[in-house]
């Protein structure tokens, strides 16, 4: 899908979804695996953890869970290799302490990330720097390593 020309402007919902399907392709890149997996984990099982029912998870709350949940091969396996602590820090994308519904859902995300992009684009016509910027929030929303976060910045920096 391309971007279309309207009256001499670029349509923004073929923009959103021109950028949300490319978005789409490299996902996969970004995760990082472990990560991914126990997000997985927690939103499958939001509401049995959130005991107070308040629609975040809180470190106390994924510990007591999983504690009980040990039986669970594949949740045993992410635990030996990573601590709770390190895995909810990855998850917790606005580093409030607590994780919420859509912070296990990163898929979810990327439509408001993408109509973000487009805003900063229409506010500042800097295509550059909003390129930068939306590298930058994907890689966030995906759990992305600091590392690799980098490197796309550096990429996109590279390539403008």
């Amino acid at each position: 899908m391309g971007l279309q020309v309207e009256n001499g402007n670029i349509s923004q919902n073929s923009i959103i979804a021109s950028l949300y399907s490319k978005a789409q392709n490299y996902t996969s890149n970004l995760l990082n695996s472990d990560t991914r997996e126990f997000a997985d984990y927690l939103k499958s099982n939001f509401d049995e953890i959130d005991k107070n029912n308040d629609n975040s998870l809180t470190k106390n709350e994924i510990a007591a869970h999983t504690v009980r949940d040990r039986r669970n091969e594949e949740l045993k396996k992410l635990l030996d290799n990573n601590s709770i602590e390190k895995l909810t820090a990855n998850i917790d994308t606005n580093k409030d302490g607590s994780i919420s519904y859509s912070e296990t859902n990163p898929d979810g995300n990327v439509p408001n990330i993408l109509k973000g992009a487009l805003r900063e684009i229409q506010t500042t016509q800097n295509w550059g720097m909003t390129a930068q910027n939306l590298a930058q929030n994907l890689c966030k929303n995906y759990y992305a390593s600091p590392m690799l976060a980098s490197a796309a910045q550096s990429a996109i920096s590279c390539l403008l």
